[in-house]
């Protein structure tokens, strides 16, 4: 008996248990009048990038069912019509089964959520925010009146005022009252950041200088980017690009205390990181910016060997890091690797026993056409300021042909070092200076530091312009 006792409440256990688990899934029905597409698609946020998670084909009422034996991670999701034309976006949250329904005239404003779930209150916020606009268009297109007494203009701008106080004020409550629902944490990551008074300088005008730094150091205030959700949202990725190029200064050194800060904010939450780590590897990695290569090479120096980064395929982890390897000895402010090649008479010409302060390293090629359009500007350039700016041309043929390389340099009178790239007495230069293609141009100083690369005489003149001006060179 005692033995039937234990079989029955085995069969119970199993059957709550099997029962829980059975309910581990999503269900999302929508139903909107007007539409009659075949089928809709359900897909999810990643930073600017938009996924398809499952597709629903109609039913004869042209009802649409999104079904899935397993939860989806929650966030902000979109339902698009069968040619990816959005129609709306929508929350995962808590319970995902969810039933929408709609006029697909009147979208986003007409929709409804029956299952009384987060929805229920973002397309309240929607529906009240697109009243208050209405209103709002109405009260400034009033405001330009050019015929408006003082005082009904007055009136307008109090009223103008009273409703961006009761937008606001709504908002708040809203956040307020879900306090710890993802609708609560995505309202307020669209909230901006609260500051401190602006001081008054001494002239009479507002510190903007402080405002700025304020607005910066605060700017993240409102998201939690520890919380994977809000990478699954549209705003993330608008606020990370405003973070990297619009607060923070161009130089690789700021930007990369900026990502620094980035990945700390993410704490422990594997999809942030994972999302800021391949977004910000692929923006650096193919960086047209000069000297931003270096910011490639501190991510992958700093967090290729983070636990967190188990998701990258262990082949492009390697390339990438073979990349870096290439790109590290010929950053910005590095000494530039040795070259000792042959010159058109079979003689060593070693790149580091050049006496002029500056140097130009140019990579040509005779079929290159582009080198055919830079030699002339380069030759011209070196004919007329190679004196006033104690600069030689360091000139590597990328032609394993002594004939072509030649007949090159006599037809374009290229009076500075020649040498052939493939003649050396030290490693492949393609290798060492990552050069595949041409023209490209290095440009040393006397100690044979890199100042700059990868750009053409135009921008080397510049260089040496604001050189010998006194004017500090932004790398």
């Amino acid at each position: 008996m005692k033995l039937l006792k234990i079989t029955l409440i085995t069969l119970i256990l199993t059957t709550i248990s099997f029962i829980s688990h059975s309910q581990e899934y999503y269900r999302i029905n929508v139903k909107l009048e007007g539409l009659n597409d075949s089928l809709l698609i359900m897909a999810s946020y990643i930073g600017d990038k938009q996924f398809i998670v499952d597709t629903a084909y109609a039913d004869k009422q042209f009802n649409y069912r999104f079904t899935g034996d397993s939860l989806l991670p929650e966030g902000m999701y979109i339902i698009a019509g069968s040619n990816k034309t959005k129609l709306f976006d929508f929350i995962i949250s808590g319970k995902q089964q969810l039933t929408i329904t709609g006029d697909k005239s009147k979208l986003p404003v007409s929709l409804k959520s029956k299952t009384g779930d987060e929805n229920t209150v973002l397309f309240n916020y929607i529906n009240f925010l697109a009243s208050r606009q209405k209103h709002m268009a109405q009260l400034q297109a009033k405001a330009k009146d050019p015929q408006l007494g003082i005082d009904s203009l007055n009136l307008l701008k109090n009223q103008i005022d009273g409703l961006n106080e009761e937008v606001e004020s709504y908002i708040l409550k809203v956040i307020a009252e879900n306090r710890g629902k993802f609708i609560s944490i995505f309202l307020n990551a669209l909230q901006e950041p609260e500051l401190p008074e602006t001081p008054i300088l001494s002239n009479g005008r507002p510190d903007s200088i402080f405002a700025f730094h304020q607005y910066k150091s605060h700017f993240w205030d409102n998201i939690d980017l520890s919380d994977s959700r809000v990478i699954r949202t549209p705003i993330i990725h608008s606020k990370v690009e405003q973070y990297l190029t619009k607060l923070t200064p161009p130089s690789p050194d700021s930007i990369i205390v900026a990502i620094d800060r980035l990945i700390h904010l993410t704490a422990n939450s594997y999809e942030s990181f994972k999302y800021l780590i391949w977004y910000l590897t692929v923006k650096y990695e193919s960086s047209e910016i000069m000297g931003h290569d270096a910011i490639f090479v501190h991510i992958a120096d700093t967090y290729y060997n983070d636990s967190r980064i188990s998701w990258m395929n262990q082949t492009v982890k390697q390339n990438l890091l073979k990349r870096a390897n290439t790109l590290r000895p010929i950053l910005i402010g590095k000494i530039a690797p040795e070259m000792i090649l042959l010159d058109t008479l079979r003689m060593p010409v070693s790149l580091h026993a050049i006496k002029s302060k500056y140097t130009i390293i140019y990579f040509w090629d005779p079929e290159c056409s582009h080198c055919k359009k830079e030699t002339p500007l380069l030759r011209t350039f070196f004919d007329e300021f190679k004196s006033k700016y104690d600069f030689n041309v360091y000139a590597v043929c990328m032609d394993t042909s002594w004939k072509a390389m030649k007949q090159y340099i006599n037809k374009n009178k290229m009076s500075w070092i020649n040498v052939n790239g493939y003649y050396s007495m030290t490693p492949d230069f393609r290798e060492l200076y990552d050069v595949h293609s041409s023209p490209v141009m290095y440009m040393i100083d006397e100690n044979k530091r890199i100042i700059a690369k990868r750009i053409l005489t135009d921008q080397m003149k510049g260089i040496l312009e604001r050189k010998y001006s006194d004017t500090p060179i932004i790398n």
